[in-house]
């Protein structure tokens, strides 16, 4: 129940306030007479006595708002009032066209319109802010050579010191119960309310789903007692935080696009405490208005065959996924719209095909997808079908063996192993017909078949293959089964080459570095200049290529620090260029277009370092350290 408590200036005001009080019938919890000095204090005692709303005068109401959180309805003056006051100084001044000044605090008129006119007289208000203001007030009023002046009771003392007759403003049964009746109406409204938040919050506890609230900022409002349970933090300890203070994998560029209007409601996946949660975030809209966003968490029912399973055999036979969404860091704008639609693939059950060049972290993805979804307490079993033939294709999918004793079954085939989980096939291309159009049948009727097409084992195998060429162009050859690649083409994931997100270069490299030198315990530097070459070089092998440099790199260094001479003469050892050549098959080292300026200036001089220096427009001293930085032999007379 909301409680009223009314705070009153002086003693005459509490008899008026409790006749009306009684008149209105309207309950009043706490009232008092109060100094002003004492307002505020007494305010707070009434917020201890239970008081949720106070109904206060003038100067009093002010320093409760200012210095206290309760809701404050100010007593105002009422035209009705003011002009029997006008009246009473128009009968005592006795001029036929007065000047009345009335002082009052800005919270206390009601409209004056028209009052002029009403009662004949020029009437001059002024508002205050503060007591100290008064002095000032009534030199201004006096310089307008006033007659009157109607105010309260310490504004009347000060125009009687200046020798200026005054009338102190009383109140009335109206205003008192105006105030009540504004008192009563708030009171009606903050009860309604009350139980609002009280039904919203009862709702939000008692929601299956996770639920945040965040503001304009992106920052926490409110959390259900499911998110409370997740984080294992109080409401009170997140509140006014970002987002990402407990929920780390969320996309904070989403939310700022969905506050700023520029995109709908966005649907995701994300794993929390180690479980999958589909996560939807909403805009909150008021006439328009972004107010705010709501994002929801809805645990991905897992299934219940694969609860039964036991997750630390599967890792230990090798059918379990090591990566997540969060090991998998890029700067790169495409490949992080790619990792955001993977986390979206992540909530279907359907096949997923992803397309990249050699070397590319395509079993990443796919790993990270199967953690992300409601089948990571499932198998995750991975096959290349690289270099099989049709036998052996067919053995390493569909081989039926029993399991051995010790239950690895590590006879069966992929299909069977990945039973109630995911099963990525990296170079689908590869596939011969006949496999193709077997698992297809297995895909489609969700069970192994015999030859004789009966069923022999029920299946629920997610599939995610991997090519690195379309295989459009193979459908059209007649090498892919055009169902097949329909099938597999709904979630399509297209991974940036290396070479296409410089940005991340760096961070790949960086990675491998301290895993190499950690292993083989050495302390290998790169200089700027040697990031630079690394940047320039063409990683056509992806990260893949740039793992197995870098062990090269770490392994092989004579020195500490490694410059982008060392970096370039390894680079051109391990991955010289082959070009046919009249016919035939060279070896074409990679050369930068300086080097290779270099050299052919060189042999147009005949070796003359002289003259290449004169040419290039630098000293000999220059052109030494450029052939230096190159690997170019000194073996030309100057």
């Amino acid at each position: 129940m909301i409680k009223i408590g009314m705070l009153l200036p002086y003693e005459d005001m509490l008899l008026i306030a409790k006749r009306v009080i009684e008149e209105t019938g309207i309950q009043v919890d706490y009232i008092k007479v109060v100094n002003t000095v004492d307002a505020v204090n007494e305010a707070r005692n009434a917020l201890e006595a239970g008081a949720h709303i106070l109904i206060a005068r003038g100067y009093q109401a002010k320093l409760i708002q200012q210095y206290t959180k309760l809701p404050v309805v100010a007593m105002r003056l009422h035209a009705q009032e003011i002009g029997l006051l006008i009246q009473r100084a128009k009968n005592m001044v006795r001029k036929e066209h007065p000047k009345i000044g009335l002082i009052v605090f800005e919270n206390m008129l009601a409209d004056m319109s028209h009052m002029e006119e009403l009662f004949d007289i020029d009437l001059e208000i002024r508002y205050m802010h503060h007591l100290d203001e008064i002095h000032q007030l009534l030199m201004e009023l006096s310089d307008k050579q006033i007659d009157f002046i109607i105010g309260g009771e310490v504004v009347c003392r000060a125009a009687g010191n200046k020798g200026i007759p005054s009338l102190i403003y009383e109140a009335t049964d109206e205003s008192i119960r105006e105030a009540l009746t504004a008192a009563a109406d708030l009171a009606r409204v903050a009860e309604s309310e009350k139980l609002n938040t009280a039904q919203f919050e009862t709702v939000l506890d008692t929601s299956f789903n996770g639920i945040i609230k965040l503001n304009t900022a992106g920052n926490i409002i409110v959390i259900n007692k499911m998110i409370e349970n997740l984080i294992g933090k109080d409401e009170e300890e997140v509140v006014g935080l970002p987002v990402e203070e407990i929920l780390p994998n969320v996309d904070r560029s989403r939310i700022e696009s969905i506050l700023e209007g520029k995109s709908e409601s966005y649907t995701t996946s994300i794993n929390l405490r180690g479980k999958a949660w589909m996560l939807l975030i909403a805009p909150i809209q008021y006439e328009d208005v972004i107010t705010g966003v709501i994002l929801s968490l809805h645990r991905i029912t897992e299934n219940s065959a694969e609860s039964s399973r036991n997750r630390r055999e599967m890792w230990l036979h090798g059918y379990s996924a090591q990566t997540n969404f969060q090991n998998i860091r890029t700067d790169n704008e495409k490949m992080q719209k790619l990792l955001e639609e993977a986390k979206i693939y992540a909530l279907s059950s359907s096949p997923v095909m992803i397309y990249g060049q050699a070397g590319i972290e395509d079993y990443l993805i796919a790993e990270a997808i199967h953690n992300n979804s409601d089948r990571r307490n499932g198998p995750y079993v991975s096959i290349n079908m690289r270099g099989m033939d049709i036998e052996k294709q067919m053995e390493a999918l569909f081989s039926r063996e029993d399991a051995d004793p010790e239950g690895t079954n590590s006879g069966r085939g992929a299909m069977l192993k990945a039973d109630r989980g995911t099963l990525f096939i990296k170079g689908i291309e590869h596939l011969t017909l006949r496999v193709q159009h077997q698992i297809l049948r297995t895909m489609l009727s969700r069970a192994m078949m015999r030859t004789d097409a009966q069923p022999i084992d029920a299946l629920d195998v997610r599939l995610i293959g991997s090519s690195k060429v379309n295989l459009q162009k193979l459908v059209k050859q007649g090498k892919f089964s055009e169902e097949l690649y329909y099938m597999l083409q709904g979630l399509v994931l297209e991974i940036p080459s290396l070479n296409e997100r410089r940005e991340d270069l760096r961070r790949y490299f960086d990675s491998y570095l301290r895993e190499y030198t950690e292993r083989y315990n050495r302390r290998i530097q790169i200089t700027d200049g040697g990031y630079q070459k690394l940047n320039e070089l063409k990683w056509t092998g992806n990260t893949i290529q740039m793992k197995s440099f870098c062990e090269r790199l770490v392994l092989s260094a004579s020195k500490r620090s490694v410059d982008e001479v060392q970096i370039q003469k390894l680079f051109e050892r391990l991955y010289p260029d082959v070009a046919v050549v009249q016919g035939e098959e060279k070896l074409v080292i990679y050369r930068s277009p300086e080097s290779e300026r270099l050299e052919k200036l060189l042999e147009k001089h005949h070796g003359n370092r002289n003259a290449v220096a004169a040419e290039l427009g630098i000293s000999t001293t220059t052109l030494w350290r450029r052939m230096k930085k190159y690997g170019i032999e000194p073996n030309y007379v100057n």
